[in-house]
């Protein structure tokens, strides 16, 4: 195993590790070990199943070798599997295993697994530990840290159809340890990896106002090794990332909205992301239809174009922040437009729903200037029109 990264997130008695590297699941033993010196005698794995059975594997025999019975359960993660009935399952599988409070959760698999898994900690006999185990991009430098969990909500709309809520339920709920097994990426197909670059973009655009200006350049300047996946760029990229999300939860761990700075501009791309998201039908290859729904990344990616447009319109931003994530996005291959969106009337309807806006506005986060965004509260419909009217292709 080459050398583990090691970020801490200071909260204190909550604080907790972030390892990164190839290998670096073999680094839970020790945790495990402890675990069970305090009374631990079960591991309750979720595992997304599109997780090589290698990992699975070892994962199992570290914990059985620390002295722990483990109980799997599996799912296959899509925005829709991400809901209160698999909450309610996952919750009856753990309580048939007579999981204690001192018995860990391990989530292994991308945001989808680890948002839930989480939760299920966060609510099962009022809280027992998890271990975040990420085996996406996404998830290693987003979802995995910073203890938000919990599941989108399905409600019915006056026309019988119904409207997929991102993320509207949940808690936070630091993991005990985050483990990014770098190996674990070998596995994912080249649309899940752009996916995840999307987020790493994100934080490039928000990293000069959070005290990480040389974020972006370095992505830039790497950004050919970062496209190829080279294993050992890949690994300081994750680890530049995670180090930008550690010091900003750090700053504010439950998105306090006084805070100016804090962690709510970790949602720069999301309140526009999501509104598209959940739409079944889009696809981010015009010519191929199959490819719908987006990729959470992919969302995220035309997001952030949105918001830049938008911001221009809004106040006067010079086009040349929203121009450079444009040739960012097209050189590593995520979409910039999007075809058959609905009307701006009904996309801002959906915003309106997005768990970051209040009952009277629309909550969104706007780039300033390059490598800073700030919180705007009250944003105007004319303004958001014009982000979704630039990534829209009709």
């Amino acid at each position: 195993m080459n050398a583990a990264s090691r970020v801490h997130v200071e909260l204190g008695d909550r604080g907790y590790d972030i390892l990164i590297g190839s290998g670096a699941i073999s680094e839970i033993q020790s945790q495990l070990k402890s675990m069970h010196q305090s009374g631990a005698r079960r591991a309750f794995i979720v595992i997304d199943t599109g997780v090589p059975a290698r990992f699975v594997d070892q994962l199992t025999k570290i914990a059985n070798d620390a002295g722990l019975q483990v109980s799997p359960a599996s799912i296959t993660p899509t925005e829709h599997i991400k809901s209160i009935e698999t909450y309610q399952r996952l919750l009856e599988q753990i309580a048939s295993t007579g999981h204690s409070r001192v018995d860990p959760i391990i989530a292994l698999g991308g945001g989808i697994v680890g948002d839930l898994a989480g939760f299920v900690a966060a609510s099962y006999r009022r809280g027992v530990p998890v271990i975040q185990c990420p085996t996406t991009l996404l998830s290693m430098v987003d979802a995995s840290v910073g203890g938000k969990t919990g599941f989108n909500l399905q409600i019915p709309n006056d026309d019988g159809s119904t409207s997929l809520l991102k993320n509207l339920v949940g808690g936070f709920w630091q993991p005990s340890l985050v483990i990014a097994d770098i190996d674990a990426l070998h596995s994912l197909d080249a649309r899940q990896r752009r996916s995840g670059l999307a987020e790493c973009i994100k934080h490039g655009f928000i990293s000069t106002g959070v005290g990480h200006g040389h974020l972006l350049d370095w992505m830039i300047e790497h950004l050919d090794a970062i496209a190829a996946f080279d294993p050992p760029t890949i690994q300081e990229l994750v680890q530049r990332n995670v180090s930008l999300k550690a010091s900003v939860v750090a700053l504010d761990e439950r998105e306090d909205t006084s805070i100016s700075g804090g962690r709510m501009l970790l949602n720069f791309g999301h309140t526009f992301g999501h509104a598209i998201e959940t739409i079944a039908h889009l696809t981010p290859d015009l010519t191929d239809p199959s490819l719908a729904p987006l990729h959470h990344g992919e969302a995220v990616a035309l997001g952030m174009l949105a918001a830049c447009r938008a911001a221009e319109h809004a106040s006067g931003l010079e086009t040349s922040t929203g121009d450079e994530l444009y040739s960012l996005l097209n050189r590593v291959g995520l979409p910039t437009r999007i075809a058959g969106l609905p009307s701006n009337e009904e996309l801002i309807e959906r915003m309106s729903h997005d768990k970051k806006s209040t009952a009277d506005s629309i909550r969104v986060i706007y780039p300033i200037g390059r490598g800073r965004c700030s919180v705007v509260d009250d944003a105007k419909a004319e303004s958001i029109s014009a982000g979704f009217d630039a990534i829209r292709s009709e």
